[in-house]
C-alpha cells in the first residue's frame, strides 16, 4: 500500500516489524517461547487498552534506552522496566573503562 511504502520510506517500522521486534526481546527478556511472549503482549494490550503496535514500539523503544520521550514509554517502563535493569547493568559492566 501506498502508507506502507511512505511508511518503509521514513524509516517508520512498520507495526507488524514492531510486534515482531517486540515479541523477540520478551522472549530474549523472559526465556520464554513465542507463544508466550506473543501472550504477554495481548494481555498488555487488553490491560491497558493501547494497540498492539503502539504498545509493541514502546518496549522495542524502551529497550534501546531512547532518551527522548516516546508515547506510552511510561506504561512499558511500569510493565517490563524490571526486565531491562539487569541487562543494563550487565551491559555497562561490559563497556565501563578498567579501573
Amino acid at each position: 500500500t501506498g502508507q506502507m511504502k511512505e511508511a518503509t520510506w521514513r524509516g517508520e517500522a512498520s507495526p507488524r516489524r514492531a510486534i515482531d521486534v517486540a515479541i523477540g526481546i520478551l522472549m530474549g527478556l523472559r526465556r520464554c517461547s513465542e507463544r508466550e511472549a506473543f501472550d504477554e503482549l495481548a494481555a498488555a494490550v487488553h490491560e491497558t487498552g493501547i494497540g498492539l503496535g503502539a504498545l509493541s514500539g514502546a518496549l522495542a523503544k524502551l529497550t534501546a534506552d531512547v532518551s527522548t520521550p516516546f508515547p506510552h514509554r511510561d506504561v512499558a517502563m511500569h510493565r517490563w522496566g524490571h526486565l531491562m535493569a539487569p541487562t543494563r547493568r550487565a551491559a555497562e559492566a561490559i563497556t565501563a573503562p578498567p579501573d
